[in-house]
């Protein structure tokens, strides 16, 4: 037989432990309820899907939909998980997403999210190399910038991916959020933190390697290095660390284990070296900043506009940023406010049926039917059942395969049976 029309042949014993795996796959990740669109909440933090499949109407571009949506509407599209979105509200049924109504939640036809933020992930695309995201095919580490909320490739953070490493990202558990360089240019008094203890950073300065961490290595040029959280101001170097790679030695900090904003493609293997000393940094004490008269980024070393920095921030940074009344116009002026505490994300409510069986549900739904509804509804079963039987038994007795064709022309003679004048199947 010709190797391109080899189809896969399985036991009915097989295809049952397939659909029980599937069925434990999908009570795992889709834990919740998806019952109830998340429209009439308004424009909350919640997990955001990108639909590719809806075209947008005239004028608008790509819209997403809620977690319930994706189930309940789109399940049959080709969808774009972009995780946790801030200030969104659904799109399914409004103008954004062209004419498919939503059929959780009834809304006007002309309806427009108009306070909706969209960005090249509504597109199925993230990071400064602007790519196209297949789960399938990524090979690389992806981080979440908690300003934009876009992701990036750990060696697009780098600069590896571009051919000029700038400096190794610190292990994935030596920090908890990230905060990319093109935010901190935007919110650039933001970037003083980096001599805080309570931050790494990755900086350079255009297209040469800036090194802020000791004057003695200032002029090493052969060196690519990461600064670690200190546990002074930078001007203390009895307390400066480093974590340097270099032409004759290799300290590089590799990423490891996922937390919170990552995404993890495969376990890699851990600097041990390295790793004894970010514990020790983690470990440090962190100090919480509560006089509102004076400010603490004005205390540390100003950090010119040329420096493009990268902050990976450690547990309870948001401790660390300055509360003074000069700070807190900042953070309000730039509508950044969220970073001062930890953003409440919404999670629809546990479906207490994600993890039954189909046969389960089916069997609960039955016990909730009215009694003449439940006596149709097992008779009607049987008679199919029967039937199934009956169509299955001479390839049982022939030995012959059963072919999709074969199935797919059992269910449809089935449909053209049971369909009455009256339009009832039963």
């Amino acid at each position: 037989m010709n190797t391109k029309e080899t189809k896969e042949t399985l036991t009915v014993k097989e295809i049952l432990e397939r659909q029980r795996l599937l069925e434990e796959e999908a009570g795992e990740i889709l834990s919740g309820r998806f019952d109830e669109c998340t429209y009439n909440k308004g424009y909350i933090r919640q997990p955001v899907y990108a639909c590719k499949t809806c075209k947008p109407s005239e004028g608008y571009g790509p819209g997403g939909v809620c977690y319930s949506c994706s189930i309940s509407c789109h399940s049959d599209h080709e969808l774009v998980e972009l995780f946790s979105k801030r200030n969104f509200k659904c799109d399914c049924g409004t103008t954004r997403l062209g004419e498919a109504a939503c059929k959780l939640e009834t809304k006007s036809r002309n309806t427009v999210n108009e306070h909706n933020k969209y960005d090249h992930n509504y597109e199925g695309r993230f990071c400064w190399c602007n790519v196209d995201y297949d789960p399938e095919k990524e090979d690389n580490n992806m981080l979440q910038c908690v300003l934009c909320e876009d992701w990036f490739h750990e060696n697009c953070i780098s600069g590896e991916k571009q051919g000029g490493k700038r400096f190794s990202l610190p292990d994935l558990e030596a920090f908890e959020e990230y905060l990319c360089h093109k935010c901190l240019d935007k919110y650039s008094f933001l970037k003083p933190y980096l001599n805080s203890h309570m931050f790494f950073s990755g900086q350079y300065n255009k297209d040469q390697r800036v090194n802020a961490i000791s004057d003695e290595n200032k002029d090493s040029k052969s060196s690519d290095k990461m600064s670690l959280p200190l546990t002074a101001q930078t001007s203390n170097k009895d307390n400066e660390i480093a974590a340097t790679k270099t032409e004759g030695t290799s300290s590089t900090i590799s990423l490891s284990t996922p937390v919170n904003n990552k995404r993890k493609i495969e376990e890699d293997d851990k600097a041990d070296d390295c790793k004894e000393v970010v514990n020790a940094v983690v470990s440090l004490k962190k100090s919480k900043n509560d006089d509102v008269n004076t400010c603490k980024r004005e205390s540390w070393q100003i950090v010119s506009n040329e420096v493009e920095i990268d902050l990976f921030c450690v547990r309870g940074w948001r401790d660390e940023l300055c509360r003074c009344h000069k700070c807190m116009e900042l953070y309000k002026q730039h509508q950044i406010e969220f970073i001062l505490s930890v953003e409440e994300t919404y999670e629809p409510p546990e479906d207490d049926d994600a993890q039954k069986s189909l046969f389960d549900c089916g069997m609960k739904a039955l016990n909730q039917m009215d009694r003449v509804t439940a006596i149709e509804g097992i008779l009607a079963y049987n008679q199919f059942k029967n039937e199934l039987i009956e169509f299955l038994k001479p390839f049982g007795e022939s030995g012959k395969t059963v072919t999709v064709k074969d199935v797919n022309e059992f269910f449809e003679a089935k449909l053209r049976d049971r369909k009455p004048a009256t339009g009832s199947f039963f």
